[in-house]
């Protein structure tokens, strides 16, 4: 009697494992490796039309915008620019239809929502948070890369600098030799101040570009300097070494929370598994609660009550500083 349910759920375990397998392979290859965007930087210098090409590379990374529905989209467009993808509608389109049909199918047979309006709402409310829980870790992932690469591309601007080059010029070496995510930031930075924008300006658009905390201490100190004076040479080798720090503890801070991180995925992941356990070996054990009419309800009050969890832990274990 329960090698058919077992079997059920092997099946649409599988299912699920390749939509989402689908789904990570359509988000993840379109900026595996990001050369189409420096390529794109380096034909501003070989063409004419460069300031045509430069406004396009924005608008695909989704950083201007037409038209107006100012506050909410210029903020969803900031969001969409700092995870560095330049996705085509098409596809964008196809993995939010995938992921929707995903959020039916467990819902229709894992949740057991039926085929009705629940849970198509169901589904809708699945991709929304699945897409965005991409996107965010995607953010968050292109922007750890960035800080990471910061230290060692303000040093290359020190040597530029010891070497007599103007800020400018060093700029634009960073963005020759440094690697994506930073390289292209840089190579955008330099084109921004090769069309006449100011340094200041164009240093304050490339922290709403990148969303890198750090990148605004070195705003920060260039504009300092370029008021006060001094030797910007040192006061950059200073800041590379204040964010090294920085980073290394971030690292100790992470590893000393590490165990309440662990924790709190499992506490997340084990009624999923248990449900699910249950489910397989006693397929009717829930059909008390469904057939009484209050399924829905004590599963979205028992969702609600886990994702405030997991926010109060997250709040726990990390630290701003």
């Amino acid at each position: 009697m329960l090698n058919a349910p077992i079997a059920i759920y092997g099946l649409i375990f599988v299912a699920v494992l390749l939509v989402t397998d689908t789904v990570l392979r359509a988000v993840f290859s379109a900026r595996r490796n990001s050369l189409e965007v420096r390529n794109r930087l380096e034909a501003l210098k070989l063409r004419s039309g460069a300031e045509v090409a430069y406004s396009e590379l924005l608008l695909r990374r989704g950083v201007t915008g037409q038209g107006g529905r100012e506050a909410l989209l210029s903020a969803l467009r900031r969001f969409y620019a700092q995870t560095g993808l330049d996705m085509p509608l098409g596809k964008r389109l196809l993995v939010l239809v995938g992921l929707f049909l995903g959020g039916f199918f467990v819902g229709r047979l894992v949740l057991g929502l039926g085929g009705g309006l629940l849970n198509l709402g169901f589904a809708f409310v699945f991709m929304l948070a699945l897409s965005g829980l991409l996107l965010v870790r995607r953010r968050q992932a292109r922007i750890k890369k960035l800080t990471s690469q910061l230290a060692p591309a303000i040093d290359i601007i020190v040597r530029s600098l010891n070497a007599g080059h103007p800020l400018a010029s060093a700029i634009a070496l960073v963005a020759r030799e440094m690697p994506d995510p930073i390289g292209s930031e840089f190579g955008i930075l330099s084109d921004q101040m090769t069309f006449g924008l100011e340094l200041d300006q164009a240093m304050l658009n490339m922290i709403e570009r990148a969303g890198a905390p750090e990148l605004g201490l070195l705003a920060v100190t260039v504009s300092v300097q370029r008021g006060t004076g001094g030797n910007l040479s040192e006061i950059l080798e200073n800041l590379a070494k204040m964010i090294r720090d920085r980073l290394m503890l971030k690292a100790k801070i992470r590893a000393i929370s590490a165990e309440g991180r662990i924790t709190a995925w499992f506490m997340m992941g084990f009624p999923f598994f248990l449900f699910y356990l249950i489910k397989t070996l006693e397929p009717e054990y829930f059909d008390p609660v469904w057939d009484s009419g209050h399924g829905p309800t004590l599963v979205t009050t028992g969702l609600v009550i886990m994702a405030i969890g997991m926010l109060i832990v997250r709040k726990l274990v990390n630290f701003d500083f």
